[in-house]
């Protein structure tokens, strides 16, 4: 049987390391703001993203997604996702238009699902990797409260396994895919810690 992919304490503990280490610099840091794209949670898949000022004009940005679940059927998109981002604010961080560069990381197993040309079979992903450019604005709501809207384009380079059926181990074949394009349209309430 083919092993598949694992979303236990592995990732749960790197999630918890980066936050951390993320968490540290609020010492030194005048701004942070927790938030949550809605558009992912409309697809149900759960995430969660931190930003802190790193400077005058300057942000770091790191958002987060981890979907373990399993649908009925024998269908199942679990994923998970790292997205770091430095951003460049024209006036001052957390209003207005910004620029960002960025980077990204992942893996999936999807099962069943019409993607990748699945719709009886399953797809398995280690590891995804790729970076690009952000391009993005901040609508303030409030003091505390605020909406982003943001596009990413750049690169992903994804090697997966393709198996024969949902649940069989049977490999097909491994395929690598390399992609320039879009890779992150997001909608996201953001609340903010001064």
């Amino acid at each position: 049987m083919g092993r598949s992919i694992s979303f236990n304490s592995l990732h749960t503990r790197f999630f918890a390391v980066l936050y951390m280490l993320l968490a540290s610099t609020l010492c030194r840091a005048q701004s942070l703001a927790v938030k949550n794209d809605a558009l992912y949670d409309a697809l149900l898949i759960p995430n969660l993203g931190m930003e802190v000022r790193a400077g005058k004009h300057t942000t770091v940005d790191v958002e987060g997604t981890y979907d373990p679940l399993s649908f009925s059927s024998e269908r199942k998109w679990k994923n998970w996702s790292l997205c770091p981002e430095v951003r460049f604010w024209g006036c001052h961080p957390f209003s207005g238009m910004f620029v960002g560069i960025n980077a990204l990381c992942g893996g999936f197993n999807v099962s069943r699902m019409d993607v990748f040309g699945l719709k009886g079979k399953r797809a398995q992903c280690r590891l995804f990797y790729g970076g690009g450019l952000t391009l993005g604005n901040h609508y303030v709501i409030s003091p505390c409260w605020g909406l982003e809207a943001k596009a990413n384009v750049g690169f992903v380079h994804m090697p997966y396994s393709r198996y024969r059926c949902g649940t069989c181990g049977y490999k097909e074949k491994n395929v690598t895919t390399n992609y320039i394009g879009p890779t992150n349209i997001s909608i996201s309430l953001i609340y903010i810690i001064k």
